[in-house]
């Protein structure tokens, strides 16, 4: 048996911890891969020590890393100590320190002559840099052992910017290579390469060079080509960025990667392997599509015939370039054995079947098994579905690759006959011209005539720069010139027609040369007016809102993202506020949304009239509008912003001939006090927006950490909630309404109480907005209802006075098309009439949807159940409702109560509300009286019917029948 065991160094007692639990201290051969990160040379001899302190006899190697995998996973940080356990299988080191590039090969010849014997069966390999001309060791170790199996990476590959460091458990060295023979002619050993490469772009011929020295491209220094095909900034990330696209080489042998390890002052460049003059080169990158099909492949097979142990040789650049997939592919492959290795800058394999080679941007994988009996990997076909970014790489691959394709054909063209190529000049849809070396016309073709209106006889002859605006000349005349100097130009131009209209062209020049010399250019030009428009407008559908114009919440991420860059490098804060405009639906409702949207627009100018410099404002949604300040960021200044805000959204609104009055809450987050992350600091803003909402609104509000504990004792109230019906945690509790003279029992009021196991008895007023917000109150309102309905049936049945039972009613509920439905059920259920039922309903219900409603009053009217108004006076309903809805009974607002007095208005608007709903033929019920003298005051006003805590407070179903009995106040 092979094993690995796989652990991230932390500490001397955790890794004396890992070794003990796992008992490796038992197992005579075991050899240790020190991925070490990047601790220094003295911190990694001291993790060395401390492992062959538990492992006396333990066999390591060991190399500096900038990113280790272990078991799937991608760790950077901390160094990962790998310990496979052979017992069949013994394991040997060494480490040979590498003086200079003449001797590599030889330093190959000695390390397969010192290390390998008649056993070996497969060799790990690790290089401290490239620059020990590794490709010259893998030739001189292969001369030796041709068969053996070998695999591994290199460290580092910025020599003397970094310290890279490789060890065995007796020596260690900053320039070098380690290796460790595995010695057991029956190991069963796999090994597998994934390079997949796309050509790309002209091919380019070395004219200059000596040993592995490009000195000259095309009669070119190599650091001007670069910087030409692949830009500035691909030269000045050099020699790191070589990797992302290197150059493939092919000769006889085959074709070969290389890439620039070094720079050298007068512009030459020092390559990864030997480059001979005459060698064609062309540049190279990563085929997407064909590394996950070749990878996908390799797994599928492998799990048929899976490993012991994988050690896993990844590319560096590989890792950046497709991240989601590499992270994918790690995971995958631990679903096969127990893995290990890291991300190298050049990776290593040799199989017997080809010549040595250094490899970049690719993965490799050396396996094990002293088991040849293994069973497959239980698993589906491993699959990999691409992400956006994935796709976004596919579709630049096909992009690449089809630009290359159709440069190659342009190139072939130059070249065929000039019958061919008139024949392409003048049947081609996109202008054709040419020019001599001054820039008169010499040719044009028919499409260039059509396209500006002139005629061949007002063009041949004529200086070019003469048909565009003298704005663009100078621009021109350096892409003019540039093009004469054989460098191939694109550039966008905007070309008046003889008609005067002027379209926007995408123009390309080509030299034109004939033995070597240029003589002039040919430009191609295509129309694209309608493309940028096009363009323009998908690009303001995706980042700008329609309504508005303000950027959307796709660019103001983008936009706030970039600023806190910024600011985390210049040390700065920001503030994020959201704003929400206070009660807007109803706008919506009363106006229509066009309207609203109107106001939107209204008041999105407002706010950006008073923005202080650096401000941002976007639109996030509906009635949500999102705001970044970024500068003299303090505070005061936010809070300052906020309120002039507020200030200035709550001037008069007119539309139509009606004016109204507008209010917002802002909620604000500060970078970095309340999150150094975008999605932290929009979630903490809308934590504060919501808080300051749910307070009453029209309040501007700094985050705090109270909020979000607030945030969750609601999500946990809201998970108790959802199960309480089902756990049977509610009960219900009656309050009498009685005639005021001789309090005679005429109805109760049936109200919900919640008793949960761990927070006790929850308040109304706490779980039943939860519910009304969750959509819970509508099975929980229909509880009630059932459970209000069987109890007075209940009543009845033991001889107790017939008296209606009073259910309240959301207006979430009410608004339900089952509603009439659930009435019924819960009437034909208990067996209780229907008009011994009365629904009280709020006065939000008769403002809302006023149609829908006096249909749905109108069907329980119908069914003889009584409809009371509860509250009466707090809301904001007319008059006229009550004159025009099926209403049986009229609850006067307890507040009206409290403080009555018989000079007070209180008493006032008590009287005339009595007096109004039984001119109505109303029922008036006065609720809230606590005290006699209110009750006195209540009788004198003729006020028929109350309840509150001085009559009975709400009670248990058993305690209201015995308070029934008792007073028998119902006789």
């Amino acid at each position: 048996m092979a094993k690995s065991f796989n652990h991230i160094y932390s500490s001397r007692e955790r890794l004396a911890g890992y070794i003990s639990s796992n008992k490796l201290e038992l197992y005579p051969t075991i050899l240790v891969q020190m991925f070490l990160g990047q601790v220094p040379m003295d911190e990694a001899k001291r993790i060395r020590a401390e492992i062959l302190s538990y492992l006396p006899m333990a066999v390591i190697i060991g190399c500096s890393t900038e990113g280790q995998i272990i078991n799937g996973e991608i760790i950077n940080d901390s160094p990962v100590l790998s310990f496979t356990i052979l017992e069949k299988t013994e394991a040997v080191s060494k480490l040979l320190e590498v003086i200079d590039d003449e001797g590599a090969y030889e330093t190959g010849r000695l390390l397969a002559e010192e290390l390998v014997d008649m056993e070996t069966k497969a060799v790990i390999l690790f290089a401290s840099h490239l620059d020990v001309n590794l490709p010259r060791i893998l030739e001189g170790f292969h001369s030796i052992t041709p068969q053996i199996p070998v695999g591994g990476g290199v460290s580092i590959d910025v020599p003397g910017r970094k310290q890279s460091i490789v060890l065995t458990e007796i020596e260690a060295s900053e320039k070098g290579i380690v290796a460790a023979a595995l010695n057991n002619s029956g190991l069963i050993v796999q090994t597998f390469i994934n390079e997949q490469w796309k050509e790309v772009g002209r091919p380019l011929t070395v004219t200059q060079s000596k040993g592995a020295v490009i000195e000259k491209i095309d009669h070119l220094k190599p650091l001007k080509v670069l910087a030409h095909y692949l830009g500035e900034s691909f030269v000045s990330r050099l020699p790191e960025s070589g990797v992302e696209f290197p150059f493939l080489v092919k000769r006889n042998e085959g074709v070969t990667t290389l890439f620039p390890i070094r720079i050298l002052g007068n512009g030459s460049i020092e390559m990864s392997k030997e480059v001979k003059q005459g060698d064609s080169l062309t540049f190279a990158f990563a085929d997407l599509e064909s590394i996950v099909e070749c990878s996908l492949k390799e797994l599928n097979r492998l799990r048929r015939k899976p490993a012991e142990a994988l050690f896993i040789f990844n590319c560096a650049a590989r890792r950046q370039f497709i991240s989601d997939f590499t992270k994918s592919e790690m995971e995958m492959m631990a679903e096969i054995a127990n893995t290990s290795g890291f991300f190298s800058h050049g990776e290593i394999l040799m199989d017997g079947s080809k010549t040595p080679d250094l490899y970049s941007h690719s993965l490799t994988y050396l396996s094990i098994s002293e088991n040849d009996q293994l069973l497959p990997v239980e698993r589906d076909r491993f699959q990999y579905t691409h992400t956006s970014e994935g796709n976004t790489r596919v579709s630049l691959t096909q992009l690449i690759n089809a630009s290359s394709n159709d440069i190659q054909k342009l190139n072939e063209n130059i070249q065929i006959s000039e019958e061919y190529y008139r024949s392409l000049f003048e049947n081609n849809t996109d202008f054709v011209y040419s020019t001599d070396l001054r820039g008169k016309f010499n040719s044009v073709n028919p499409t260039f005539l059509k396209t500006f209106g002139y005629s061949e006889s007002e063009l041949i002859g004529k200086l070019s720069i003469s048909y565009i605006f003298e704005e663009d000349v100078p621009r021109i005349k350096r892409h003019f010139f540039r093009t004469l100097s054989g460098k191939e130009q694109f550039y966008e131009l905007w070309i008046p027609s003889k008609s005067g209209e002027v379209q926007l062209f995408h123009i390309k020049n080509i030299p034109i040369t004939i033995d070597g010399k240029c003589v002039g250019l040919f430009g191609i030009g295509r129309n694209i007016t309608e493309q940028k428009k096009t363009e323009e407008k998908i690009t303001q559908l995706a980042y700008f809102d329609a309504e508005t114009g303000l950027p959307n919440r796709v660019k103001f991420r983008e936009l706030s993202e970039e600023f806190i860059e910024r600011a985390n490098k210049k040390k700065r804060r920001l503030g994020i506020l959201f704003l929400d405009i206070d009660r807007f639906k109803l706008v919506n409702d009363t106006l229509g949304h066009s309207a609203g949207d109107r106001i939107l627009i209204q008041l999105a100018e407002r706010i950006k009239s008073v923005l202080p410099k650096g401000a941002y404002l976007g639109r996030f949604g509906s009635d949500k509008f999102t705001i970044l300040i970024s500068k003299n960021v303090t505070d005061e200044k936010i809070r300052q912003v906020a309120e002039l805000i507020a200030e200035h959204i709550q001037l008069p609104i007119v539309q139509g001939n009606q004016e109204f009055y507008i209010k917002a809450s802002i909620g604000i987050a500060v970078y970095p006090s309340h999150g150094t992350n975008l999605s932290d600091l929009l979630r903490n803003a809308d934590t504060s927006l919501n808080w300051a909402k749910s307070n009453g609104g029209d309040q501007v509000v700094f985050y705090t950490d109270e909020m979000n504990i607030n945030t969750l004792k609601k999500v946990k109230m809201e998970s108790y909630l959802r199960k309480a019906l089902e756990r049977e945690e509610f009960t219900l509790y009656y309050q009498p309404i009685v005639k005021l003279s001789g309090r005679r029992v005429i109805g109760a009021e049936a109200l919900i109480r919640w008793n949960h196991p761990y927070l006790g008895t929850v308040s109304p007023m706490e779980f039943i907005p939860l519910a009304e917000e969750t959509g819970l109150i509508g099975p929980i309102g229909n509880w009630v209802l059932q459970e209000a309905c069987k109890q007075a049936k209940e009543w009845q049945e033991k001889g107790l006075p017939d008296f209606y039972i009073s259910v309240n009613v959301s207006a979430n509920q009410f608004q339900q098309p089952s509603f009439t439905q659930e009435i019924n059920c819960a009437l034909k259920l208990s067996g209780l009439s229907p008009e011994y039922l009365c629904l009280e309903l709020t006065e939000s219900v008769m403002i809302q949807h006023s149609e829908h409603t006096i249909d749905r009053m109108e069907e329980l009217s119908a069914l003889g159940v009584k409809i009371a108004i509860d509250d009466f006076g707090t809301g904001y309903s007319s008059l006229s409702y009550l004159k025009h809805l099926p209403l049986h009974v009229l609850k006067i607002d307890k507040s009206f109560v409290q403080n009555i007095e018989e000079s007070s208005s209180d008493y006032a608007i008590v009287q005339a509300v009595s007096t109004m709903g039984k001119g109505l033929g109303m029922q008036v019920i006065v609720e809230g009286i606590e005290t006699g003298e209110q009750l006195d005051l209540l009788h004198d006003l003729n006020c028929d019917l109350g309840q509150g805590y001085f009559i009975s407070r709400p009670v248990r179903p058993d305690e209201m029948e015995k308070w029934m009995r008792d007073t028998r106040v119902y006789l």
